[in-house]
């Protein structure tokens, strides 16, 4: 296995399968699991197909004290998503940004035992050969993350021309398929992470925004060294490929120019 705190997760899976139907929660201190208690609302209130629905089979809450007696020294906040998703909702990625630590996701059914955990919010994964998640390892995550790494660790990756020293670019919480609802992930927030429009010639280290069977802008890739671009589509491994036919798709080419830049 090649997850951490392989014994804590095991504890956190047989919680999983304790309380499934519903949510299960806990918390890995200092290597070990410690079960805690879903406070989240009854099931009696659950609301069929709503992402906001708050009750113990969509959702979890942990108490605010137990939390922080434990806050210091806490690894991982784990929890259960019973029959799926595998990726983080939009509420789990705020929830991760708000405790600035490594989450964790258990998946399960009534018959199948609980996933391999799905972890983020930790260490930066390598950039290239990813398998498509979600809020996890995505476009906009391998764009965040190149940046976040800066030119000399990507070169240990065997990405070269990265202009950059490494940048913190924010994290937006998403929800899936959020180009087909009313959200707009990059022309929305291209402007907060940094990034104005240029028409200049693309260089490396800029961003490239396209529409994929969609009226809005919902891909984005990054411009490398050597004529090459990486970026990372569903179904497929994050990759480099030939800059030329993807920036001939390009709606939009971005340029990164500092925190909060004016859109």
């Amino acid at each position: 296995m090649s997850y951490p705190f392989i014994e804590a997760f095991e504890d956190a899976k047989a919680h999983a399968r304790r309380e499934f139907p519903k949510e299960s929660c806990g918390l890995i201190v200092k290597g070990k699991y410690i079960a805690c208690e879903n406070i989240a609302s009854d099931p009696s209130t659950h609301r069929e197909d709503d992402r906001d629905c708050g009750c113990q089979l969509c959702s979890f809450e942990i108490s605010g004290k137990v939390y922080a007696k434990h806050e210091a020294n806490i690894d991982v906040v784990v929890h259960s998503h019973p029959n799926g998703p595998f990726f983080p909702s939009k509420a789990d990625m705020e929830g991760q940004l708000l405790t600035e630590k490594p989450w964790a996701i258990l998946v399960l059914d009534e018959e199948r035992a609980a996933s391999k955990p799905v972890i983020w919010g930790g260490d930066i994964s390598p950039v290239l050969g990813r398998e498509f998640m979600h809020g996890v390892t995505d476009c906009y995550a391998i764009i965040k993350d190149c940046y976040a790494l800066g030119k000399d660790k990507l070169a240990e990756q065997g990405i070269v021309g990265w202009p950059h020293d490494p940048i913190t670019i924010p994290e937006f919480p998403r929800q899936d398929a959020w180009w087909e609802g009313d959200d707009d992930l990059y022309e929305e927030n291209f402007g907060k992470a940094g990034f104005v429009e240029t028409k200049d010639a693309p260089q490396p280290g800029d961003v490239f925004l396209m529409k994929i069977r969609s009226s809005k802008s919902n891909h984005a890739g990054l411009l490398i060294g050597d004529s090459l671009i990486v970026h990372h589509l569903p179904s497929r491994l994050s990759r480099r490929e030939p800059a030329g036919l993807w920036g001939r798709q390009a709606t939009k080419w971005l340029r990164y120019k500092g925190a909060a830049a004016d859109a």
